[in-house]
């Protein structure tokens, strides 16, 4: 069996950069974010609360080819730029110096001149650092890649530092409203009333140490069925075998769209859920960043990192054991004790509680769920 795995730190190591000068008021903001998935997701709270705070400043993201699509789904984003972070560095190298010059040449719209871009550099790696030194930014900040805190607050955090103030993060949809129409015929065309809820499964996370086990998903969604919800299941191609095992079971029961949506669709089709559960996944980070019921299971993640957050969101989570939050691949135990622990009967009590709670905060009747 292979060693374990590096553990990465756990302690602060601050923010860097320098802030805006105090009053002044930013045209331009360049989001970094290169990698991964989810951290990506993470930071759309983040770029609508910038837009509702700064209505006329350009949005402008900076990220892999692999984002780019989620990305340009947001409502907000006013331009995309990608790379390849898997290519040579000699291209990389290339390609942030483009980057940095079309950012830097951009026209103005009319009746502008050209703003200098301030950068929220929410990545903070070698690559990050060199588009901040090509692009001379008028003001710039590189988040706390470490401290024992969740992405979302570290993100805000940042965007404090440099000066724009603090911002309360939009847990709502962000998909375009087009999309998100797209999204509902869609579901409806898959046979989704429109009025029954809609409960998202994911089984997704990549590790057998986050991974609650197949028969209780199983079980999980036939009683959710009883309950008159209707199942939706999405991933990304190729599909995981965890998703086939639903497919199996589930049947008809199951909203299938699992392998056959792009990033930008998965987006606007979750934001139509009245809960998601979820392992540790990119997918759980698009459900609660849009205010979607979110319970997640956890096993070895961090969910001070990671968890899902906001009035809607809960979880099963591992600290409290001598080994939680171990962050490998295999359990040390032989167990998996953190999520065997974890009943059919804990999951379904903790989604009504959350379903009740959404209710109720948007004065509705608590559904029957």
């Amino acid at each position: 069996m292979a060693g374990p795995l590096p553990v990465p730190p756990f302690t602060p190591d601050g923010v860097i950069g320098r802030p805006l000068l105090p009053g002044a008021v930013p045209e331009h903001v360049v989001v970094v974010r290169l990698h991964a998935f989810g951290d990506t997701a993470i930071t759309f709270p983040l770029l609508a609360a910038l837009r509702k705070r700064f209505p006329g400043c350009r949005l402008t993201v900076v990220t892999d080819v692999r984002s780019e699509a989620l990305l340009a789904a947001h409502r907000d984003v006013n331009r995309v730029l990608s790379f390849d972070t898997r290519a040579r560095r000699g291209r990389k190298a290339a390609a942030l110096a483009a980057i940095a010059l079309r950012l830097r040449a951009g026209s103005p719209p009319p009746g502008r001149r050209r703003a200098v871009p301030v950068v929220l550099d929410l990545q903070r790696n070698r690559w990050s650092l060199l588009l901040t030194r090509l692009l001379l930014p008028s003001a710039w900040i590189g988040f706390d890649r470490h401290a024992p805190r969740t992405a979302l607050a570290r993100y805000l955090d940042a965007a404090e530092r440099l000066g724009l103030g603090t911002l309360a993060p939009v847990l709502a949809p962000h998909a375009r409203d087009a999309a998100r129409d797209a999204a509902r015929l869609r579901l409806e065309g898959a046979g989704w009333d429109g009025t029954s809820p809609l409960v998202a499964l994911n089984p997704g996370a990549g590790w057998e140490t986050r991974q609650w086990p197949i028969d209780r998903w199983v079980e999980l969604g036939r009683r959710l069925e009883e309950e008159g919800c209707r199942l939706l299941s999405l991933a990304a191609a190729p599909v995981p075998e965890r998703f086939l095992v639903l497919r199996r079971a589930l049947g008809p029961a199951l909203l299938d769209l699992a392998g056959t949506t792009t990033p930008g669709e998965a987006l606007a089709l979750v934001s139509h859920a009245a809960l998601a559960v979820s392992e540790d996944s990119g997918l759980m980070h698009l459900a609660w960043t849009q205010g979607v019921p979110t319970l997640a299971l956890f096993g070895a993640s961090r969910s001070a990192w990671s968890r899902p957050e906001g009035p809607h969101s809960g979880g099963f989570f591992s600290e409290d054991l001598a080994c939680g939050a171990c962050m490998q691949p295999v359990c040390g135990r032989g167990d998996l004790l953190c999520l065997a622990r974890v009943s059919v009967d804990d999951v379904l009590g903790k989604a009504r509680a959350l379903i009740t709670e959404r209710s109720r905060a948007d004065g509705e009747p608590a559904g029957r769920l």
